[in-house]
């Protein structure tokens, strides 16, 4: 069974905050950053066999994820939603799983200065993995993430904690996710 799962939002603040900073950011830089992909709106960014993600230049913080066959009816009726909309300096994030795994996390992320860093940490570990920044051409303040479990070869994880920094390393928003009921 597939599942997309509710989110927990987590902030961090003070000491938290250090700690993440040292721990999570410079072992994560190890792990991979990605470099950021440029796309036109509606163009097909492929994540994996299974799924697609494309942005929109309609609503706000606007895309879909979706299989490959889905894409062109899915970018169609997203054109007519407003978009996901979130806070300015935070993110969002959604999850698809099965079998009490989680195979793909996505979401999007609103920051008024250059592109956030987004480690994805798996439960358990002590530094995570960088996340794929995707963003608009000529559009600025907004974009989206993914992040493939399996391309990292990760297997059996059901909830992760996905943290965005900005340009300065300041860690600005995170949210554990998990497929737990």
């Amino acid at each position: 069974m597939t599942v997309q799962s509710t989110l927990r939002r987590t902030l961090l603040t003070g000491a938290a905050t250090a700690a993440a900073l040292v721990v999570l950011l410079p072992q994560t830089a190890q792990a991979g950053g990605m470099d950021v992909i440029e796309v036109q709106p509606y163009e097909r960014v492929e994540i994996n066999d299974q799924w697609v993600m494309g942005l929109l230049p309609e609503g706000n913080q606007n895309y879909v994820v979706s299989s490959p066959a889905s894409f062109d009816a899915h970018i169609e009726a997203a054109k007519n939603y407003p978009g996901s909309d979130i806070l300015p300096d935070s993110i969002s994030a959604g999850v698809y799983g099965e079998d009490g795994e989680i195979l793909l996390l996505e979401g999007s992320w609103r920051l008024a200065d250059g592109v956030p860093f987004i480690a994805v940490t798996p439960e358990g570990q002590d530094w995570g993995y960088g996340a794929q920044p995707v963003v608009l051409e000529n559009e600025e303040g907004w974009g989206t993430y993914y992040f493939d479990p399996a391309a990292w070869q990760i297997e059996g994880v059901d909830t992760y904690t996905i943290t965005a920094s900005d340009a300065d390393g300041e860690v600005f928003d995170e949210i554990e996710v998990s497929l737990g009921f």
